[in-house]
Order: structure tokens, then C-alpha cells, then sequence
């Protein structure tokens, strides 16, 4: 079963290719919005500062290997209503829409650096990435 991947799982996927096969392999969820979290993160920071145009073909290639999930407007709102239910408040709720958006595309397993950013907040397996 393809699991669903955030942003931090992608970004690290660029260094560990055991993850790069695995993407490769098996493919991925996730939604589009990780793609720009992946983008800032790896332009963001001065001290692993990437340039732009390099980064954005990293990107394409990733994408290649992965489906995407997104969640319609609806959706989001029935999550936000949900949120505090869930413990989720501030900018936890980035992690809790990706574990919703796990959920509608059938994934069994969320791909994270951040294990403990989806504690509490899904049924879903959370797998370190």
C-alpha cells in the first residue's frame, strides 16, 4: 500500500535514497500544498539555502512518482470543525489537514520526519521517514 507523503518525508527523500527508491518503487499520496512547504524549506533557510530553479526541478522530479489529494473547501471546513475534538490548534492544523487528506485517499501510512506532529490526530499509522 502507497503511503502518504509530507512535506518533511519529501525533503528528506532527497538525501536518503532508500526513500528515493522507495518513492521511485512504490509511488505516494500527498497533496500539492507540500510541494510549496518542500520549496520553502529548501530555499528558505540561510544555512541550506538551495537556489530556486534548481530546487523547482527537484520538485518536478518527485512529483512524477506521486498521486495527488486534495481537499475541497467542504472538506476543510468539516476538519476545522473538528480540529479542537482533535487537540489541533495553530499550526498543527497543516499536519492535521494532510492526515485528513491521508484518509480520503485510503492511505494506511503517513511518511513523516515529525512523528509526533501527527500524534493524536489520526488513526493512521505514522511511519519515520
Amino acid at each position: 500500500m502507497r503511503a502518504y507523503w509530507d512535506s518533511s518525508a519529501l525533503v528528506q527523500s532527497l538525501v536518503n535514497s532508500s526513500l528515493q527508491l522507495r518513492l521511485k518503487r512504490d509511488g505516494g499520496f500527498t497533496r500539492a500544498h507540500a510541494l510549496a512547504e518542500t520549496f520553502s524549506t529548501l530555499t528558505g533557510n540561510p544555512a541550506t539555502r538551495i537556489d530556486a530553479d534548481t530546487v523547482a526541478e527537484f520538485i518536478s522530479d518527485l512529483a512524477a512518482d506521486l498521486d495527488f489529494v486534495e481537499l475541497t473547501g467542504p472538506e476543510v471546513l468539516k476538519a476545522l470543525k473538528s480540529a479542537r475534538q482533535k487537540g489541533v490548534r495553530g499550526g498543527r492544523v497543516h499536519d492535521y489537514l494532510h492526515a485528513v487528506a491521508a484518509e480520503k485517499c485510503g492511505a494506511k501510512t503517513i511518511l513523516t520526519l515529525d512523528k509526533n506532529g501527527f500524534a493524536g490526530i489520526t488513526g493512521l499509522q505514522i511511519e519515520q521517514a
